[in-house]
């Protein structure tokens, strides 16, 4: 269902971006957003009580741009609830998010336009992990993403487009998450619309060689987790359980006896414990053969 054509028959697309204290990264990922083959947009930046000059470079940029945005605050409140503002205020039948230290490229919205089906809750895509000397594509393949898959966090994804009133439906950014926040985000959807696709063409940059925290990184991993299985445990499979009682001793840092791992294992969670114990026995070897990766 293409629905990029002429430019007056386009949907309007906004996209929310909330930020703080990342002036210096913020050009970045405005630019790539406004550089989109695909026009019709709105930019949304809501400027979480940034104190680096952030809000006076944003007065400045929507000064030159109409498309562009801009909501501040002087108190710091959280990325979800920065999210939230924005998505409230979006004028655009479809709405897709970027980080505020990550990057578009240039077809990204065009992209997950033309991919979009009624059929599914939102289109998300393959992404590569940018580290500074060397790009990685991570996961290009084209899949449907069922309830199980997204419990198990399979196929996870920072952002994805939806229709605008898809995400006000169901509940949009919960701000008492401490993390997990775009996962328990895309998991609603999937519980409130229907499975989503992903597609193979990748078209959004994490960006990791910076020297700032990212918004999605926080002392409260666990808590987190913990806090997403017992909202969403009536939904799970055994299956589901065990991915996550894997993902959770991950998230602890805590080894898992003998035992407790043969009751847990499953196809889908073995290899991720199998990178975190080499990490944690073999670090140097580790850190080699990684280094070795990103370069190729």
């Amino acid at each position: 269902m293409k629905l990029v054509s002429a430019k007056d028959k386009q949907p309007l697309v906004s996209v929310y971006m909330p930020t703080h204290n990342r002036k210096q990264l913020l050009k970045r990922a405005v630019d790539s957003v406004l550089s989109q083959s695909y026009e019709n947009i709105e930019l949304l930046i809501v400027n979480d009580g940034s104190t680096d000059g952030t809000k006076e470079f944003l007065e400045e940029i929507k000064k030159q741009d109409s498309r562009i945005k801009v909501f501040s605050y002087d108190e710091a409140k959280g990325a979800c609830y920065a999210r939230n503002v924005a998505i409230e205020a979006a004028s655009g039948e479809f709405i897709t998010g970027l980080d505020d230290d990550d990057e578009f490229l240039p077809n990204r919205i065009e992209s997950l336009l033309n991919a979009y089906d009624e059929k599914y809750s939102f289109i998300t895509s393959a992404l590569y992990w940018d580290y500074g000397k060397s790009r990685r594509i991570v996961d290009s393949r084209d899949v449907e993403i069922t309830l199980e898959d997204v419990l198990s966090h399979k196929f996870a994804t920072p952002q994805m487009l939806t229709k605008t009133q898809y995400l006000k439906d169901s509940g949009m950014f919960d701000t008492d998450m401490p993390t997990c926040q775009d996962w328990d985000a895309w998991t609603r959807l999937i519980i409130t619309k229907g499975k989503a696709k992903k597609i193979s063409d990748a078209s959004y940059v994490i960006h990791t060689a910076h020297d700032g925290k990212r918004i999605s990184v926080s002392s409260r991993k666990v808590e987190g987790m913990k806090r997403f299985i017992q909202k969403f445990e009536r939904y799970m499979t055994p299956t589901n359980h065990k991915d996550l009682c894997v993902a959770l001793a991950i998230k602890e840092q805590r080894s898992m006896g003998v035992l407790e791992l043969m009751k847990n294992v499953t196809q889908n969670n073995f290899r991720n414990y199998l990178k975190f114990w080499l990490d944690k026995r073999l670090p140097l070897f580790v850190g080699l053969f990684r280094s070795v990766t990103k370069r190729q």
